[in-house]
């Protein structure tokens, strides 16, 4: 009686465990740059940069890795908002994915602040998604998952920055989780999953030089089963400068490399 008591509580264990564990879908290689111009049956043809603002942009192979920078500068004529200026690189085949996976070193990040304008300058390095929508086919009702290497004040705390994640649906952000800090120039593994079984995210980041993990999952309550309308999954860098009157050339830049691209889907490396 009691070994089959025993065989009943194992099994009811093992039960649980699936039920509610957590679940990652098998990674396989996507891209690792060791070519040397980016591969147009991977990713997407489109314009690095989309803003007005900008004036250096860096979306290239170098030394086998991908480099991705840029610089923008905020208006002069207000000291309220600031300008937005990013360099990405889009998946082509967006729908597929379901786990993106990369190296990453933020390697610089540099922004003054305009003394009578209250937004801080900043950025971060991106892994970015559009996973599904909610049930209305409305692009506003696609949900995104976003894992972010991030510092919005640089003057305050140079070198290092924050590795968080966050949900983002009709207009809103929630589900806002903080897995760690990192130095600038520190290599570490991100990634990003849809673990759509558990009706939740999961975001993770391990340093290779001590083989430690953080993880940290973000659960969501919408529906989940409608494709998103318009999908799409990115890497990127992305910086904001503060607007100053008078203040001519204030501007805030960013550069990441990013290498071992990896996906959970059934795209797979030609």
């Amino acid at each position: 009686m009691d070994r089959m008591l025993a065989c009943c509580l194992l099994l009811l264990a093992c039960l649980s465990g699936s039920a509610y564990g957590q679940w990652s879908p098998p990674l396989v290689r996507f891209d690792n740059f060791n070519q040397k111009f980016l591969d147009s049956n991977k990713w997407a043809t489109s314009s690095p940069c989309f803003t007005w603002t900008v004036l250096d942009c860096v979306r290239e192979i170098q030394n086998g890795q991908l480099r991705l920078g840029v610089r923008g500068f905020g208006a002069t004529d207000s000291n309220q908002g600031s300008q937005y200026a990013e360099s990405e690189l889009h998946f082509l085949r967006p729908s597929t994915i379901k786990s993106i996976a990369t190296d990453l070193v933020l390697r610089r990040l540099e922004g003054p602040a305009c003394p009578d304008n209250a937004d801080p300058p900043g950025g971060h390095a991106i892994l970015q998604g559009t996973f599904f929508n909610s049930g209305t086919g409305d692009p506003n009702d696609d949900v995104q998952g976003l894992l972010l290497v991030d510092n919005r004040a640089p003057f305050e705390n140079p070198g290092v920055a924050d590795v968080c994640s966050m949900l983002y649906w009709q207009g809103q952000f929630f589900d806002g989780v903080c897995l760690g800090s990192v130095r600038f120039g520190q290599k570490i593994k991100t990634q990003l999953t849809w673990d759509q079984s558990n009706h939740q995210f999961l975001s993770s980041f391990t340093d290779p030089a001590t083989g430690i993990t953080a993880q940290e999952s973000m659960p969501y309550s919408m529906p989940d089963t409608r494709v998103a309308a318009a999908p799409d999954k990115l890497i990127g860098v992305r910086v904001w400068s503060p607007n100053c009157i008078g203040k001519q050339g204030l501007a805030s830049d960013i550069e990441a490399t990013f290498d071992n691209v990896m996906v959970g889907a059934s795209v797979r490396e030609d």
